[in-house]
């Protein structure tokens, strides 16, 4: 590869990179080039990208944009999964992919700044995805309230069948 060609690849990582906070680095040795580019389709419909990369030129561009740690982990053949808003996701998306493909094997990766070990990301993937994690905490936030809300309701309830009873017991004797 010439130095010009390799400049344009790393100022295309640079710019494809720069953007992500999520990164998961995968090996893909022995991986047949049929079950990558299902891995590649099936990634796609989930808004997630994966891409190999060639590890000097990879280290180049994630040295520019600051992100050292992942440098450590590209050796051998590598591919970069970026992109999904939800790192749950992607990590999900990237595990489940690890047990259909046993060639697919995952190495670490950073999520919203923070290096991760295959544990964590692991760990990461057992997590509910965002939109679930939101509605289990306002239904947190909706019980208390609605507790109250029926504590007031049942209270004026109270307080309307006293009211009707007293009407009623006046109007029987009269007054």
């Amino acid at each position: 590869m010439t130095n010009e060609l390799k400049q344009s690849v790393v100022k295309e990582l640079i710019s494809n990179y720069r953007d992500k906070n999520n990164y998961l680095v995968i090996g893909y040795q022995g991986i047949k080039a049929l079950e990558f580019d299902q891995l590649r389709k099936d990634l796609r419909k989930k808004k997630i990208c994966i891409g190999i990369v060639k590890n000097s030129l990879a280290g180049i561009a994630f040295k520019e944009i600051g992100v050292h740690g992942v440098v450590d982990l590209l050796k051998g053949p590598t591919a970069i999964v970026t992109g999904g808003g939800d790192p749950v996701v992607m990590a999900k998306e990237t595990i489940e992919w690890t047990k259909k493909i046993p060639f697919l094997s995952l190495r670490g990766g950073l999520v919203d700044g923070a290096m991760l070990s295959v544990h964590d990301i692991n760990d990461l993937a057992k997590l509910p995805s965002m939109p679930v994690l939101r509605a289990q905490i306002i239904t947190g936030i909706h019980a208390p309230i609605a507790g109250v809300a029926g504590a007031f309701h049942a209270v004026l309830r109270g307080l309307v069948t006293v009211f009707q009873a007293v009407k009623d017991k006046k109007e029987k004797s009269g007054v």
